[in-house]
């Protein structure tokens, strides 16, 4: 199975809440309200771009969630007015990859809450026609009772995206940060290139990881940006690492603390699921551990409307998935209280529920067809559409999806 080879194969819309669509039709607000289109870049990318291109701090600029670099994606993001030179925000902009215009106001800055959903048109290539049959199975097995396939029921793993802080074989900057080795978060978090960076982001963590312990060199090298600041803070306090992370962007730091803690979550509600739900159980590969799904039609009501909170020192463990998340901890040579950087009081480790089921809506699957770009004959393609609510992973329904050709599990 071949995803988001071609340009328009993996296609997000964000969907807003209700409440804030009507609001946002006010112009005289403070909060300027854009659709943003993008393709080729992350959000956090793109965000810098248009605040540079508006001429507003960073900070003035806000959204409501992350959308894949990988991806055709449109969000909406907020820009305080009072930041903007001259009298009125741009309409529009158009640069590479970012597409920006202007459709209302609101009285407050956007943020995860304002979202209430995202809806996807995904192609799938290179499929099998076993692959297909493995779908359609897995189509079965996700649907709840009388959801006639059009609503379909999965446990709702973070997904890859949100590891993107983290480094496969050397694990995550924020496990270093809890115990205190600021200079080994800074090292995975700065000088380690990824295949997913962009290619100024990977050539600059090359040329970091070079040059490791000579700051005045790099802070005169690197481009301006959060490396360069990283080496300008190292320079004027003799190397405190600690000064070094703190120089990070505070978005940078939170989602590095974000990307283990839903690691953890990961590990507690996979192992719950083990345990919890009657077989058969269906396994997707994953990056940062396997992905265990039940057939949704033989979980119980209690078990799917369950939600389990991101791990904290406030978080109080509680049946029934107590024992899972003290199985993760211990798998991690880790307290409950130790989730906290020493010294440090942002980011922190915060208690927040996450839902252990999603639903897809309006889930439609396309007939198999010629795919036409497959290297090898007789492949075939298949187009998806649904809507998931917030904080839900496209990847990790397509991996459901797939998981019918994975080893079943007893």
């Amino acid at each position: 199975m071949k995803i988001k080879r071609e340009r328009d194969d993996f296609i997000v819309e964000e969907i807003l809440s209700q409440d804030l669509a009507r609001a946002a039709q006010a112009r005289d607000e403070r909060f300027a309200l854009y659709l943003l289109v993008k393709r080729g870049l992350g959000t956090p990318e793109a965000v810098e771009r248009v605040a540079s291109a508006l001429g507003v701090p960073r900070r003035s600029v806000a959204f409501g969630g992350l959308k894949d670099r990988h991806a055709l994606t449109s969000q909406y993001l907020t820009v305080d007015i009072r930041a903007v030179r001259g009298s009125r925000p741009a309409e529009r902009l158009a640069f590479p990859g970012v597409f920006l215009e202007l459709v209302g106001s609101l009285p407050e800055q956007l943020s995860a809450l304002g979202v209430a959903g995202n809806r996807f048109a995904i192609t799938l290539r290179g499929l099998t026609r076993a692959g297909c049959r493995g779908m359609d199975d897995a189509r079965r097995f996700l649907s709840p009772p009388g959801g006639g396939g059009r609503t379909l029921a999965f446990v709702n793993y973070y997904g890859g995206q949100r590891f993107g802080s983290a480094r496969r074989g050397r694990g995550f900057a924020a496990r270093r940060l809890i115990a205190g080795d600021f200079e080994g978060a800074l090292r995975l978090l700065i000088a380690a290139p990824d295949r997913k960076m962009e290619r100024a982001r990977k050539a600059a963590a090359r040329a970091i990881a070079e040059a490791w312990g000579d700051w005045s060199t790099l802070r005169r090298a690197l481009p301006d940006g959060p490396e360069r600041r990283v080496a300008k803070a190292l320079v004027e306090t003799g190397g405190d690492f600690r000064a070094g992370f703190l120089a990070l962007p505070p978005f940078v730091r939170q989602m590095a603390v974000e990307a283990y803690q839903s690691y953890l979550w990961n590990e507690t509600v996979r192992r719950f699921v083990r345990d919890r739900c009657p077989p058969p159980l269906s396994s997707a590969p994953s990056d940062w551990g396997d992905l265990v799904f039940p057939e949704t039609s033989r979980v119980d009501e209690e078990t799917r409307s369950l939600a389990v909170p991101l791990l904290s020192p406030k978080t109080r463990l509680a049946h029934p998935w107590r024992i899972a998340a003290e199985e993760a901890l211990a798998r991690e040579e880790i307290a409950l209280e130790e989730l906290r950087i020493p010294g440090v009081r942002s980011p922190y480790f915060g208690d927040i529920p996450r839902p252990l089921y999603a639903e897809a809506s309006g889930f439609s699957l396309g007939p198999p067809v010629r795919d036409e770009t497959a290297a090898t004959a007789g492949r075939l393609l298949r187009r998806l559409r649904f809507t998931l609510p917030r904080g839900a992973y496209a990847t990790v329904l397509l991996a459901a999806l797939g998981a019918r050709d994975q080893n079943t599990l007893t």
